[in-house]
């Protein structure tokens, strides 16, 4: 047999049973931590003690009930080699009832024995041998100084003997020779390994995955060193390590943590259990508390008297089980494992009564009653809503989720426990807002019913029911809102006053609304200084919402991108699915579709339950249309045909979605379809007493379908009570009432209408119905033969359409251009010479006089006369007026060394030809916004025409 690091201790046995045959007798006591090799070294003295020819009587302490004495005295009959003469003696011993009697006549018997050949007694266990064997064996020691017997015990360490006088004889034995073993060091631990080189490398395999319900320690993760990883697992117990190589040497593949019910879970179970009741219970204890605690602490949850408890932890730190003040891991998941569910349970109870009468944070406590899953005390609720406050401090949702719910389900008052549950609805919010309103709002509205919830929880109650749509139910926790203080900040009333909030109470609109500057301003106070929080979401969503409405797009997506991010970072899935959906529809208005498309995906992608959830109808509303403004009808389609709760048409979020879908059923030309949607959302918005044109301006969409449908004078009520409705203010909701009302008035009268509408979008950010309302212009145009004005204005109207990202449309709209050119002005400039179509052409892509003499070498005073001319032949007034499409002649007039499709030469980038090309220019006129749009669409116009 072969031992690691026993060298000190194997050494001085063999000096012991050296000098037991050379009749100088000896007493040596081996202590040592279960599992550490005692049994193993009183074996190999019993191999040595054959070799030099002695007797050996070997027996072991048993734990179990100790039915007589002297039974370890019977034990040694059952030796091998134990003499006839010496059995007889023996066999009368164990029967002597006279202790001090029965220890001589045993002590005479064994030096009998001696004087023939050496005799090696050992006992094993000797914690559990019964006293008066104890006794014997004692005195046996002592009186053999001068005799060939070797009397070895085997303790296990921080044990006392049964019998108290029994252990203080140990000292006084004047030849005792104590030896320790200790558990092995990581050198010790790869010496071992040496000796098994089939053992698997943990370094090959992936790193265990960590325990969410125990805190980090030095075991998780991989380690360079193979011995290091065996040794964190083990402690160095030589039984543990032995068991653990045996595991991984029967299992394939890398090696792993341990099994539950493995070969190494079975041996730290039966190390615990050789260390006796009180190793067990202390070590149950350790396991269930997870963390460092003092021998007060760990006493009351085990149930054992502190002088016991540290004999235990000493036990347990000798074994190699505890790695600093804890278990470890390994050892511990082994423990909890053989554990009952109701003893498992019992513990965390009995964890979580002690900790909190020592005063231990609630966090620390909420972690045991969690793993209880049981909190029947009065204080437990108040405890697990604190945790879960504090864990929302670290944006641990999970565990607040899970602290509330068993508050919820735990608590008994009835207020409380609504309170809970809208709480609760709050947190879940954070990862699963259809969750949130599926299993956390009823039990609230329940209590309201009955009068049990407080007042404190009914204004979040209402949030959070707004939030999800419910408008009747808000409604009646409003109105018992009322009965009571309201404690809502001012500004945070300025700013939901623009929302459905107030008119839950007004059911019908009597009078527009002013244009709300102060609640703007409160609204942008709000998401700059407010910070992201459950109590905080209701009124940062009704801020983004505000400023979408009220045409401040931009500064939205500004603020909900940053509301993004934080959300992303705190992961808060809910959070994500909310602020995306906001960022789509802020880039949604200002006309950025791929912007507002990846954001739309980005909101759906995240929620955890698309079947059935409200919240699925923000994102979806606007994939919806943002497909339908690119003119991508099959997507759009492919959008309107996915499945959606019928749930969705009983809240806000079904508003917005029908009149997406109606929308989309009017550019498709299913116009009575579209009309039908728009009808139905009148009558919700009537019924629900939210019908304002800045929330759901119905009256514009039904009256475009009417429109459609030759009905001009219902066309006209409707646009009519809109424009009376949203008031001089209102830039988007005006402009698009604006040109639906042109389209309900004569031809004639359509320009100035559509003028007025065009200046209103421009003091908004919509950018698509600005293009929308341009094209209605350049129609009108169109229509009283004005050709040149008409094709600029639908030159601008791709261009902006083709920057919004609504490349199908904008094909669409350039064929259209074409076809305007070539059918109404394809012959304007037809009578120009080739040297007025030169100078035309510069001039209509913004060059200026002196431009255009450098790009002709010719004079400023000719390239007048030619302009004189060509506004003379094509009746118009100045340059502004030049026709569009003249930009084609440019490739008439480039020099040899550019290519056809070479970009023009700007105004601002003179020809360098010496030092008459300076930058600033007299002859040089401004350019118009829109010109430079309507000279690029030009060229493309006709590229598609050819």
């Amino acid at each position: 047999m072969k031992f690691i690091e026993r060298g000190p201790e194997i050494g001085r046995l063999r000096t012991a049973l050296r000098e037991c045959a050379a009749a100088r007798g000896g007493v040596v006591l081996v202590d040592g931590a279960v599992g550490c090799g005692k049994s193993e070294i009183l074996g190999w003295v019993g191999e040595q003690a054959a070799a030099i020819g002695a007797m050996s009587l070997s027996a072991t302490g048993s734990a179990a009930p100790r039915a007589r004495p002297l039974a370890i005295l019977a034990q040694f009959l059952d030796g091998p080699s134990v003499p006839a003469r010496l059995a007889l003696a023996l066999g009368r011993l164990v029967e002597d009832e006279d202790t001090t009697r029965a220890a001589r006549r045993f002590t005479t018997a064994i030096h009998e024995v001696a004087l023939r050949q050496p005799v090696v007694v050992s006992l094993d266990d000797v914690q559990h041998a019964d006293a008066a064997s104890v006794r014997c064996l004692l005195h046996l020691a002592r009186h053999s100084g001068r005799a060939r017997v070797l009397v070895l015990f085997a303790r296990s360490l921080d044990f006392a003997l049964a019998d108290p006088q029994s252990d203080t004889e140990f000292l006084r034995q004047p030849d005792l020779a104590r030896l320790r073993l200790a558990p092995l060091t990581p050198t010790g631990v790869a010496e071992l390994l040496a000796e098994h080189p089939d053992v698997p490398d943990p370094n090959s395999g992936p790193d265990p995955a960590p325990d969410p319900n125990s805190a980090p320690d030095s075991d998780a993760g991989s380690v360079s060193d193979p011995a290091q990883w065996y040794h964190e697992h083990t402690g160095g117990n030589p039984l543990l390590l032995r068991a653990l190589i045996a595991e991984h040497r029967s299992a394939s593949g890398a090696a792993t943590p341990p099994t539950p019910g493995g070969p190494f879970s079975q041996a730290v179970l039966t190390c615990l259990r050789r260390g006796g009741a009180g190793m067990w219970r202390v070590a149950r204890a350790a396991a269930v508390l997870d963390a460092g605690a003092s021998a007060q602490v760990l006493s009351r949850i085990a149930d054992t008297t502190p002088r016991a408890t540290a004999q235990a932890l000493g036990a347990l730190s000798g074994a190699g089980l505890l790695d600093g003040d804890r278990l470890r891991r390994a050892a511990r998941n082994a423990l909890l494992d053989s554990l009952d569910p109701a003893e498992h349970g019992g513990l965390h109870r009995r964890a979580a009564a002690v900790l909190r009468y020592e005063g231990a944070p609630a966090a620390r406590i909420a972690t045991h009653l969690l793993a209880a899953r049981e909190a029947p005390d009065p204080w437990a609720v108040g405890v697990l809503r604190e945790a879960a406050e504090e864990a929302l401090d670290g944006d641990r949702a999970h565990r607040a989720i899970a602290c509330l719910e068993l508050a919820a389900e735990q608590c008994r008052d009835p207020a409380a426990r609504a309170e809970t549950h809208v709480r609760l609805a709050e947190v879940t919010g954070r990862l699963n807002p259809h969750a949130a309103e599926q299993r956390c709002l009823g039990e609230p509205l329940t209590a309201l019913a009955l009068g049990d919830l407080p007042a404190s929880s009914m204004t979040p109650l209402a949030h959070q029911l707004l939030s999800h749509g419910r408008l009747d139910a808000a409604r009646r926790v409003l109105d018992r809102l009322k009965e009571h203080t309201d404690p809502r900040a001012e500004w945070i009333d300025h700013v939901e006053s623009d929302l459905p909030h107030p008119w839950l109470c007004h059911p019908q609109p009597a009078a527009p609304l002013p244009d709300p500057v102060e609640r703007v301003e409160a609204a942008e106070h709000l998401l700059r200084v407010s910070g992201l929080t459950d109590v905080t979401l209701s009124p940062l969503v009704a801020a983004l919402h505000l400023l979408i409405d009220r045409d401040r797009a931009s500064r939205a997506e500004a603020h909900a991108r940053a509301l993004l991010a934080e959300s992303i970072r705190r992961e808060a899935p809910g959070w994500q699915a909310v602020f995306g959906s906001a960022c789509a529809q802020a880039a949604l208005r200002r006309g950025r579709l791929p912007e507002a498309e990846t954001y739309a995906r980005q909101a759906m992608a995240v929620l955890p339950e698309r079947a059935g959830s409200l919240f699925l109808g923000g994102p979806l509303t606007s994939l919806i249309s943002v497909y339908t403004e690119m003119g991508d009808y099959a997507a759009a389609a492919h959008q309107v045909n996915q499945p959606v709760g019928k749930d969705l048409f009983t809240g806000l979020h079904g508003l917005a979605y029908l009149r997406a879908r109606g929308r989309f059923l009017l550019a498709t030309d299913r116009v009575r379809a579209a009309l039908a949607d728009f009808l139905q959302v009148a009558w919700l918005v009537h019924g629900w007493g939210v019908d304002q044109p800045f929330f759901v301006p119905w009256r514009t969409d039904a009256a475009e379908a009417l429109l459609r449908l030759d009905e001009t004078e219902r066309a006209r009520d409707l646009v009519t009570e809109q424009l009376r409705l949203c008031g001089p203010g209102g830039g988007r909701i005006r402009g698009t009432t604006l040109r639906l009302h042109a389209m309900t008035v004569d031809v004639a009268e359509r320009p100035a209408l559509l003028t007025q509408a065009v200046e209103a979008l421009r003091r908004s950010e919509d950018t698509l119905e600005l293009a929308r309302t341009l094209e209605a212009l350049a129609e009108s145009y169109r229509a009283l033969a004005e050709p040149v004005r008409a094709a600029t204005l639908q030159s601008r109207v791709w261009h902006l359409t083709r920057d919004c990202g609504a490349r199908p449309r904008a094909r669409n709209i350039a064929h259209a251009y074409a076809d305007l050119l070539e059918t109404n002005i394809g012959g304007a400039g037809a009578d120009l010479s080739e040297s007025e179509k030169r100078v035309a052409a510069l001039a209509a892509s913004g060059y200026s006089n002196r431009g255009i003499s450098e790009e002709l070498f010719i004079t400023v005073s000719t390239v007048e006369q030619h302009l004189t001319r060509v506004y003379r032949k094509l009746d118009i007034k100045n340059r502004r007026q030049l026709p569009a499409h003249l930009r084609s002649h440019l490739d008439w007039c480039r020099p040899a060394h550019e290519p056809p499709g070479a970009a023009p030469r700007r105004t601002d980038e003179p020809r360098s030809t010496g030092p008459a090309a300076t930058d600033s220019d007299p002859h040089r006129q401004p350019q118009r916004p829109g010109e430079q749009a309507a000279v690029q669409v030009a060229g493309a116009a006709e590229r598609i025409r050819r």
